[in-house]
């Protein structure tokens, strides 16, 4: 009898997409993004009212801080609430794949231990129920729209466009902390801290105006933040492009590091992966 012969194949570079790989990772994604709903919705007293109460909580505060507190002014005569919460959804999406993206291997290495599957994934599963959090606050915000504005997307055909760069940006964030958490465990500690600034230097709650009138020929360096690109993209299929006040040249510059960081990112969790279950 002849001996059974194993064939080892050496492991695919760090920027190969394979379809099967993308597949088992989609597939892997939703099973876990259906846990995470029935964790965070369904098995909790009030269900599905946190999906609904989350975005208003959070566009009560930035109305009660921002415009009645800080009074901040919406540009050319605009309701503050609805220049506002026109880039609210995408920030409550990004910040929910950011905050609960990056800490995934961390929280789930009794997991990573015993089943191999494409690590990113776990990242991935967050981005799905951020997707859902962001339907619910978006159809909140499109009848507030209806109901102050008397009209919903202005231009509608840059509205997915916008977000596909949001989900990439945030995504790849969430790579950079997932990979570089597995070796500096303190960057989940002060996460939240790093959200909470990254949301302060982001025209949400202000027009992007303000980094040229606090900074001058320096605001530039601020639109290294991926977030403004998906602020003003927001406002623009929202509201119309007369609202967005950052100049071309630097939405492009923050779309670029946006877009950098997802591909980077993609490829820190790949070298991540590697060593993963000698370091996690």
């Amino acid at each position: 009898m002849s001996d059974r012969i194993h064939t080892v194949h050496a492991k695919g570079t760090l920027w190969q997409l394979s379809a099967t790989r993308f597949r088992e990772s989609r597939r892997v994604a939703m099973a876990f993004a259906r846990r995470d709903v029935n964790l965070r919705y369904v098995q909790t007293r009030l269900g599905w009212f946190w999906a609904v109460g989350q975005p208003v909580l959070a566009a009560t505060l930035i109305l009660l801080v921002f415009s009645y507190i800080v009074g901040v002014e919406a540009p050319q005569g605009m309701p503050y609430a609805l220049y506002a919460f026109a880039a609210l959804p995408g920030w409550l999406m990004v910040q929910g794949i950011i905050v609960q993206g990056g800490p995934s291997l961390i929280h789930n290495q009794h997991i990573l231990r015993k089943i191999a599957f494409p690590r990113e994934a776990l990242i991935q599963s967050k981005a799905w129920v951020s997707l859902l959090d962001f339907g619910v606050a978006t159809l909140l915000f499109a009848m507030l729209s209806l109901g102050i504005h008397g009209q919903g997307v202005n231009h509608l055909w840059i509205w997915p466009v916008v977000l596909l760069y949001s989900l990439m940006s945030a995504l790849g964030i969430a790579y950079w902390i997932a990979a570089l958490s597995t070796q500096f465990r303190d960057l989940v500690a002060i996460l939240p801290v790093l959200v909470q600034g990254l949301f302060l230097l982001s025209p949400i709650a202000y027009p992007s105006d303000r980094f040229a009138s606090a900074l001058g020929s320096s605001a530039w360096m601020l639109h290294l933040n991926p977030m403004v690109a998906m602020a003003e993209g927001f406002r623009y299929a929202w509201l119309g492009p007369e609202f967005v006040l950052a100049s071309s040249a630097n939405l492009l510059l923050s779309m670029g590091v946006g877009i950098t960081l997802f591909i980077t990112g993609h490829i820190a969790i790949r070298i991540a992966d590697r060593n993963l279950i000698d370091t996690i």
